[in-house]
């Protein structure tokens, strides 16, 4: 792994959806990683954030594709 915390960002529906997300709130490829969470047909998938990468008053969420989780 790489040494890093992160922290829990939400589930998604898709790898897409979470992408999405980081983008909009500008972290870097280097900040976000993603856990598969579905089984079988399920697509959906954790967005974990490295914790320094961010204050929690620093994303911009409207909640656009995720299914549960906040920061």
């Amino acid at each position: 792994m790489s040494g890093f915390d992160f922290d829990k960002a939400g589930t998604f529906g898709s790898e897409k959806a979470s992408d999405d997300y980081a983008k909009r709130n500008d972290l870097s490829v280097q900040d976000y990683q993603f856990q598969q969470k579905g089984e079988g047909g399920d697509d959906s998938v954790e967005l974990e954030v490295r914790r320094p990468a961010v204050e929690d008053d620093e994303l911009h969420d409207t909640g656009e594709g995720r299914k549960s989780g906040f920061f």
